[in-house]
């Protein structure tokens, strides 16, 4: 049994999906879509990142990238053809996910939507999702937008980018790449951590909407007045 008082790692992951063509109806059903781009960074018991995990996979179930995943993503099918399949990035990232020490780690992503299609994936591709190593993960996976809202009292969920400009500060990298998405994830958790500088943002939060009409006001709008 895992001693109480041992310190979790910290890892934040990010993937990047292409959809399986329509034509494929049976295995749509299963899981819509495919993970092409997995990104991660890891972080130890002081919040700073020790290790980042980047790698794309080659879908199974597509010959060509939809067009609007390669125009937000920037990823090409020429890229994804120099790639592994799912099945060995995946266990890769399994690795690298273990190499500082076995199941010592909690996962957090932006919304649900990650763990979804991992599940959906696995059980797709015949991954075992009873082992140790799997069930894990799948146990300890915490949904940070879920979190991240829940903080700022809104009632309904934000993308990664707006919730990046509560802070008044730029996204850090490339929007649409997995392991910049992964690092302003988990710049969003640091962020929450300290209490005198997340207060200055839930303060402008509340200033601005606390006047707003409930049913007309715009979360945009909020986060643009807040920053003026």
């Amino acid at each position: 049994m895992r001693d109480r008082m041992t310190i979790m790692k910290l890892i934040f992951v990010d993937f990047e999906m292409n959809p399986i063509s329509k034509e494929r109806r049976q295995i749509r059903k299963i899981c819509p879509g495919e993970i092409i781009e997995i990104g991660a960074v890891k972080l130890d018991e002081q919040a700073q990142e020790i290790s980042s995990f980047k790698e794309y996979a080659l879908p199974k179930y597509a010959t060509e990238m939809d067009e609007t995943c390669q125009e937000l993503t920037g990823i090409t099918m020429d890229m994804l053809r120099q790639a592994d399949t799912f099945v060995p990035a995946f266990r890769r990232f399994l690795d690298w996910c273990n190499e500082t020490g076995e199941n010592d780690y909690e996962m957090y992503a932006w919304s649900e939507n990650d763990w979804r299609q991992l599940h959906n994936e696995m059980r797709l591709k015949k991954i075992n999702t009873q082992s140790d190593r799997v069930a894990w993960m799948l146990g300890h996976w915490q949904n940070f937008q879920q979190i991240y809202c829940n903080l700022l009292g809104l009632d309904n969920v934000i993308s990664l980018d707006k919730a990046i400009e509560t802070t008044g500060e730029p996204f850090d990298g490339q929007m649409h790449d997995a392991l910049w998405d992964a690092r302003n994830t988990a710049k969003l958790y640091m962020l929450s951590k300290k209490k005198e500088e997340f207060r200055k943002v839930m303060d402008s939060i509340i200033e601005v909407t606390a006047s707003a009409e409930p049913l007309t006001f715009s979360m945009a709008e909020a986060f643009k007045k807040a920053r003026r």
